[in-house]
């Protein structure tokens, strides 16, 4: 994957990136031995399976020369960013992140969170914020499960897990197969249901009883 550094060229060609996703996807729906070598690299490697597969929403874009629908590249502070979610995971660690707007944190946990639930059987990933309309309102891509339906649904269907179907493993704040799931939960029930490997506690500075 070439390495993108802050000297070059932002945004990314966009339209060249899609493409060489296209082929690339070719590639591995003909060839099944392409798709258990590329389950096996993107099994320890967010970073990469992120910016070959995951695609943000932006609509300002709308009516102008750029894409709502762009590939998720990362620029090196979000690298850094899903770097750290990897290392706070394996190590079993909480993690604290202060940032400024516009930066995709959110979009980047989802994505993360997206890389779990696929290539790590039995997680269960839970997700919580202050009000139950930022954790999902279907249909809403300011809700943070629909941009994790928006990943799964762009993605080619060999990344799916077992027992996945789009069309009825994703309901209201919850993404499930046959050996991972993601669950949300709102306000003072955050952490009242069942056992997590990871739970995201999104804007925690603006809850009403944040203990």
């Amino acid at each position: 994957m070439p390495d993108r550094t802050p000297q070059q060229k932002w945004p990314p060609d966009y339209k060249r990136e899609m493409l060489a996703r296209d082929a690339r996807a070719d590639i591995m729906l003909a060839n099944l031995e392409s798709v258990v070598v590329g389950r096996a690299y993107y099994r320890e490697r967010p970073v990469e399976f992120i910016e070959h597969w995951c695609y943000t929403f932006d609509p300002r874009n709308a009516g102008t020369d750029r894409p709502t629908k762009i590939p998720f590249l990362l620029f090196p502070r979000q690298r850094e960013f899903i770097e750290f979610l990897h290392a706070c995971l394996r190590s079993e660690t909480s993690g604290l992140i202060e940032k400024s707007r516009d930066m995709g944190a959110t979009w980047l946990a989802a994505a993360f969170s997206v890389w779990l639930f696929l290539f790590e059987p039995g997680a269960t990933i839970g997700w919580g914020s202050r009000k139950a309309a930022s954790v999902d309102q279907i249909g809403d891509m300011s809700s943070i499960f629909e941009k994790m339906r928006w990943m799964l649904r762009s993605m080619p269907p060999v990344f799916w897990p077992p027992g996945f179907d789009p069309n009825t493993s994703m309901s209201y704040m919850r993404i499930y197969s046959d050996h991972s799931s993601i669950t949300g939960e709102s306000g003072d029930d955050i952490g009242r249901g069942g056992r997590t490997l990871l739970t995201f506690k999104d804007e925690s500075a603006h809850y009403e009883h944040p203990e």
